[in-house]
């Protein structure tokens, strides 16, 4: 009978193989504390900037080997265009803290086939890392075939938006 028993609890206690795999959580950093601080202090333009800004969205989610955060936001008082913003945090081990690692901010002009590839680049890395793109920036996979539907129609297309770093 323990025997029995033992076994049973083991195979209680075991994952299930064919369970779907757990959803990674998203957070949302109160306003004021520290890691929204940084979050946001990664987005200004320079060190020591007083920019405020007024946060549409601000999302964080663990991947396999990093924490990524999605932030839509504006300055205040329109000191530049706004934007939105993914941002990547490897943890201790590196001392960088938050970085941008994707942004689409207002201003310039890029071809929709080019800001599509940008969108399709970091679903790309989001994906490696276990997070959907849609759970940390809502609406970033309809963007993305919204800008590759206006490429295939118009080879010319280009809408507004100036694109962030190259994503790695």
């Amino acid at each position: 009978m323990f025997a029995s028993a033992l076994s049973l609890s083991a195979l209680l206690a075991a994952p299930d193989a064919t369970a779907a795999p757990r959803a990674v959580q998203v957070s949302t950093p109160a306003p004021r504390t520290p890691e929204r601080k940084q979050i946001l202090d990664a987005i200004r333009p320079s060190s020591g900037s007083q920019i405020r800004f007024i946060v549409h969205d601000l999302r964080v989610m663990k991947g396999k080997s990093a924490n990524f955060a999605y932030a839509s936001v504006e300055p205040s008082q329109q000191e530049y265009d706004g934007g939105e913003y993914i941002l990547r945090n490897d943890g201790p081990k590196t001392k960088g803290g938050w970085r941008v690692i994707w942004a689409v901010t207002g201003g310039g002009a890029n071809s929709c086939a080019d800001i599509a590839a940008y969108y399709r680049a970091i679903a790309k890395l989001l994906n490696a890392q276990g997070i959907a793109p849609d759970r940390l920036n809502p609406g970033h996979s309809k963007e993305e075939q919204n800008l590759s539907a206006a490429a295939r129609e118009d080879a010319d297309c280009n809408t507004v938006g100036d694109l962030g770093p190259a994503v790695d």
